[in-house]
C-alpha cells in the first residue's frame, strides 16, 4: 500500500493537478514535492518514499540523470520509479526503462485523463515493481503507461 510519494516536478500546474488527484484518491497519502534533481537527491538521503514520480525535464539534474544516480546506489534498488514526461518519443521511453524506471507516464493535458492514469498507477502492485515494469515490455520494446 502506498502511503508516501515523492514527486520531483518543477511545474507548479503539474504539482497542483497531482495533488488534486491524489486528494481525491486518498487524502491520507503523504506527498512531498521537490523542484529539481538536486533537491530530490538531498531529500532521499533522509526519506525513502513508497513511490517516486520523476519528471524527465527538470533543472540542475534532469530526471534521467537522477535515475542513473539512484540506480547506482544499492539503497534505492527497490524504490519504484515512475518517469513522467510530455514526450512520446519511443527512443526516450525505451531509454528510461533501460536505465531502471519501472513505468513511463505520458503527462496528459486533460485533467480527467491524468486523473484516470494516476488512479490506475496507484492500483498497480508496487510490492513487485519489476513485475509492473515487465507488463509494459513487449518483444524487448517498452511502452508508455497510457
Amino acid at each position: 500500500m502506498i502511503k508516501t510519494i515523492v514527486f520531483a516536478e518543477d511545474d507548479e500546474d503539474d504539482q497542483l493537478h497531482f495533488t488534486d488527484v491524489f486528494y481525491e484518491i486518498d487524502a491520507d497519502i503523504q506527498i512531498v514535492f521537490v523542484r529539481d534533481g538536486n533537491q530530490l537527491l538531498q531529500l532521499l538521503k533522509n526519506f525513502l518514499p513508497d513511490l517516486l514520480f520523476l519528471d524527465l525535464e527538470m533543472p540542475y539534474k534532469n530526471g534521467l540523470e537522477c535515475l542513473v544516480e539512484l540506480r547506482k546506489n544499492i539503497a534505492y534498488n527497490n524504490l519504484p520509479v515512475v518517469i513522467c514526461s510530455s514526450t512520446m518519443r519511443p527512443a526516450n521511453i525505451q531509454t528510461v526503462y533501460e536505465m531502471g524506471a519501472h513505468l513511463f507516464l505520458h503527462k496528459s493535458s486533460s485533467y480527467s485523463d491524468y486523473s484516470y492514469c494516476l488512479k490506475q498507477i496507484l492500483s498497480l502492485n508496487w510490492g513487485d515493481p519489476e513485475k509492473v515494469r515487465a507488463t509494459y515490455c513487449t518483444d524487448a520494446v517498452y511502452h508508455s503507461f497510457n
